[in-house]
């Protein structure tokens, strides 16, 4: 069965992928390329769906919708479940199938944490932001700690075990803080943030949570550095008049310049200050368990309809599946 999931980059939210369908599911993963499995992720779009066209059936497992264009369904396609009522109610699908976001399966695992949390306020920023702005240098002048979702599976979660806190503007990365049951708190950066699948996902444990927003600014020591000052000025002017109610709507959207040392990064070194103070999230213990039972009773479910198997629920300390 192909595991479709987006590939190309290394980023953990997706590398779950590559751990969780083999673990519980076995073999079957290697076998049939006419069957795909739809797993981790905002994966329910038009655009993103081409890549199951050569498949006889498609299965899927707590999977997200939002971004682009929703796809076209037909008699190939099986949901067990979805990640959250906002993409059931999106693809009209019914209410029922909203369950959790599919990286809930790791919860059964054993997450012993680190008993002096090492790490303290660790910050996991969205991959797609990662080259904007100097984000080791900005943690470490916030005394917080940098934790790249790029790292290696077994390295990110070492460190992810030894914090007492996380900000996240990486959805999950604020999921998987939930699962090993740390306090997280949500932050969004740039233009390109979207709130809904927070809201898909958190909506389904009960928690209702506000989502502080970040003075976004890009370095241009490292990023768009093959621009010369007059593009960049340019950036900024446009923010500039937009922000005074002048020029086009859409320069609403643009990401102006600014130095990771300098007044841009103080400001967002103290944004960061701020977060690290707040408490933060965590879903409750009853409704966590009530939601990974759930998950595991439809991904029996389908293993039984669709691969003529039980699934394997994963089990045991959580660095043997990561290695």
């Amino acid at each position: 069965m192909k595991n479709v999931y987006f590939s190309g980059i290394s980023n953990i939210g997706d590398e779950l992928n590559r751990y969780i369908w083999p673990a519980v599911l076995g073999s079957v993963m290697e076998e049939d390329d006419r069957a795909a499995l739809l797993g981790v992720g905002t994966l329910l779009s038009e655009d993103f769906n081409r890549r199951t066209a050569d498949c006889d059936k498609v299965l899927v497992f707590g999977s997200g919708a939002g971004y682009g264009r929703a796809p076209a369904f037909d008699a190939r396609w099986h949901f067990a479940c979805v990640r959250g009522r906002h993409t059931s109610r999106l693809l009209g699908l019914d209410d029922d199938l909203a369950v959790a976001d599919a990286a809930y399966l790791l919860a059964t695992l054993d997450w012993s944490r680190q008993a002096d949390t090492s790490a303290g306020v660790v910050v996991i920023p969205h991959h797609s932001t990662l080259g904007y702005v100097d984000w080791a240098h900005l943690c470490a002048e916030a005394g917080l700690t940098f934790l790249s979702p790029t790292l290696p599976a077994s390295e990110f979660f070492q460190r992810l075990t030894g914090a007492r806190l996380v900000l996240a503007e990486a959805m999950h990365g604020a999921i998987l803080a939930d699962v090993c049951r740390i306090p997280w708190v949500p932050f969004r950066y740039g233009q390109d943030f979207l709130e809904w699948k927070w809201l898909d996902w958190t909506e389904m444990f009960d928690l209702k949570v506000e989502i502080a927003a970040a003075e976004a600014f890009y370095d241009p020591r490292l990023h768009w550095t093959n621009r010369g000052r007059a593009f960049h000025l340019g950036r900024q002017f446009k923010r500039l008049a937009v922000d005074r109610g002048l020029g086009r709507a859409k320069w609403k959207k643009i990401v102006p310049p600014g130095d990771s040392q300098g007044a841009a990064g103080a400001r967002m070194v103290g944004f960061l200050e701020g977060l690290a103070r707040q408490e933060g999230y965590l879903s409750s213990d009853h409704i966590l368990s009530s939601r990974v039972d759930e998950l595991y009773a439809r991904l029996n479910s389908l293993a039984q309809r669709h691969l003529q198997q039980d699934a394997e629920p994963l089990a045991g300390p959580a660095r043997a599946l990561f290695g």
